[in-house]
């Protein structure tokens, strides 16, 4: 059980972080704004000559639409800040090596050494487009699958499975 690659975070691979942090916590905040535009067209079709069908289409775009519009401004703010906060830094990429072995995760950056074992790991998730060794709610070691082979996704898959309890584990179907 082991596994070792260099990976290259950039500017997307921030960007792709930090916007689904944002989305998996404003999940209830767009419902609840899917939920305000739904009012808002029902309250403007209460009086108009609408059949019934044709007011609950209006109602549903309302929906879509207050949806729609939330998670466009959370996308573009969050892309926007991370764009800036990057550029800022001065660091447009880095090289992180990665080690995951039978003693924990290590990470190198630079000259700066990290060694965490699996169980002070906070969750390990997968999206479409990485994993994420989270160290707390707002950091994690990234490992984009752009930059993987083929086959190495589902070995990182059967590597965390074995050793990640349930509870912090967060995979895709393979």
């Amino acid at each position: 059980m082991s596994y070792q690659r260099d990976f290259t975070i950039g500017l997307r691979e921030t960007q792709d972080f930090y916007l689904s942090l944002v989305l998996g916590r404003w999940r209830k905040g767009i419902a609840g704004f899917a939920l305000v535009g739904a009012l808002a067209a029902l309250l403007y079709t209460l009086n108009a000559a609408f059949s019934l069908p044709v007011q609950a289409v209006i109602v549903l775009a309302g929906a879509v639409a207050g949806a729609v519009i939330t998670v466009l401004v959370l996308v573009v703010s969050t892309l926007t800040k991370v764009r800036e906060q990057v550029r800022r830094s001065g660091r447009e990429s880095y090289v992180q090596e990665t080690q995951i072995n039978g003693f924990g995760v290590h990470v190198t950056v630079g000259k700066d050494r990290a060694r965490m074992e699996f169980m002070d790991l906070l969750r390990v998730q997968e999206t479409r487009r990485a994993f994420y060794l989270f160290l707390s709610e707002n950091q994690a070691w990234i490992l984009p699958k752009a930059q993987m082979e083929e086959g190495e996704p589902e070995q990182l898959r059967r590597i965390f499975s074995t050793v990640i309890e349930k509870g912090k584990l967060k995979l895709k179907a393979s």
